[in-house]
């Protein structure tokens, strides 16, 4: 309700410099594009989400995930202990940071939480989506073909960046 009434003192400020009529069509599109926005974030989250437990890599009849791919990665001592190395032990963290970036997206928050809602989604689709990225474009090994799990999670990052994008406008 706070972003319906927010809309409503817009509105009424907006009365005194043009009709009463444009003003109620501006404050529609912007509620649709909030509304648009939310839904594609959502969606866009679920498809990461799914993605992530899908195959990554395929190596003869075996098939993993990527939580089990940065598993077996950390416990074979292939990750450094920089930046890469926190991001393979913080991959866990992806789901949370999906499904709260798409419950903010509905939650009808006051003013001070806009950069929040923008911030976290951004974050969770720039670190999931470049993740699969990479895996994607690395180069072939003859030993391991990447299934569609980095497809799909780069997939739904788009569509999460795309949303933030509509939820961000005016």
């Amino acid at each position: 309700m706070q972003l319906h009434r927010g809309v409503l003192e817009l509105t009424a400020s907006v009365v005194g410099s043009c009709s009463a009529r444009y003003a109620a069509i501006y404050a529609g599109d912007v509620l649709k594009s909030q509304r648009v926005g939310a839904a594609l974030v959502t969606t866009g989250a679920a498809i990461a989400l799914v993605g992530t437990f899908l195959p990554w890599l395929r190596s003869g009849a075996t098939r993993r995930s990527s939580y089990e791919i940065f598993e077996l990665v950390d416990r074979l001592g292939f990750s450094p202990n920089g930046v890469v190395g926190w991001a393979l032990r913080l991959w866990p963290l992806v789901p949370l940071l999906l499904i709260v970036s798409a419950v903010l997206q509905w939650w009808q928050r006051p003013e001070r939480w806009v950069r929040v809602r923008t911030f976290l989604p951004t974050l969770s689709a720039f670190y999931a989506g470049g993740t699969s990225a990479a895996v994607i474009w690395a180069p072939d090994a003859a030993l391991f073909r990447f299934g569609s799990g980095p497809i799909v999670t780069l997939v739904g990052c788009l569509a999460v960046l795309a949303g933030v994008t509509l939820t961000s406008g005016p």
